[in-house]
């Protein structure tokens, strides 16, 4: 994992969460069940702007300033609503979009975890349909990581990147000793 400072820009002032799983960064702002974040984190999964607005101002702060917004596809193999918490983001920092990425159409991994069958990265079927620009680093964007396995599918479609989210949940959380950072002015 390189300097965390590389991470971040000038405005990052709350706690964040930042792990490597598998050789991937996944950088979140909290978790999903501290405070509000469960509420916020259902309220983008039905795109609703107050709630893009507020996960995007706190995503933001954790872009760095050389990258590039990748939204992750939903269960319809398009970015729908991370594209919108990734145009929001990208608002916010000033950043670049890069909607490149598409996937199979399935059922959502959330309802089949919760069937007892998640799906594979395979199965999600994540391709980039462009190149990314050079000089760029790719930040997946996603609402929340769960067990981290679409992350993980985006960023190997990808060759690399950071992984963005609003909240993380504890299944990921347990696979790595959380290292979180407080920055102050």
């Amino acid at each position: 994992m390189q300097n965390l400072n590389y991470y971040m820009n000038d405005n990052v002032k709350d706690d964040y969460i930042c792990i490597e799983v598998e050789g991937i960064t996944f950088l979140s702002t909290g978790k999903y069940y501290d405070g509000i974040n469960n509420i916020i984190s259902h309220d983008l999964k039905h795109a609703d702007k107050a709630a893009i607005q507020y996960a995007a101002r706190k995503m933001a702060a954790l872009v760095p300033l050389d990258s590039i917004i990748v939204p992750i596809p939903n269960h319809h193999g398009t970015a729908k609503e991370t594209l919108f918490l990734a145009k929001a983001i990208a608002e916010y920092s000033h950043s670049s979009i890069a909607n490149i990425l598409i996937g199979k159409t399935r059922e959502s991994n959330y309802l089949m975890k919760k069937l007892g069958t998640p799906l594979t990265e395979e199965q999600m079927g994540f391709q980039q349909t462009k190149p990314l620009p050079d000089g760029f680093t790719p930040i997946i964007v996603d609402g929340v990581v769960d067990t981290g396995t679409s992350a993980k599918a985006a960023f190997h479609a990808l060759g690399g990147g950071i992984v963005l989210s609003f909240a993380m949940s504890n299944t990921l959380l347990e696979q790595q000793e959380v290292q979180s950072v407080g920055f102050h002015r």
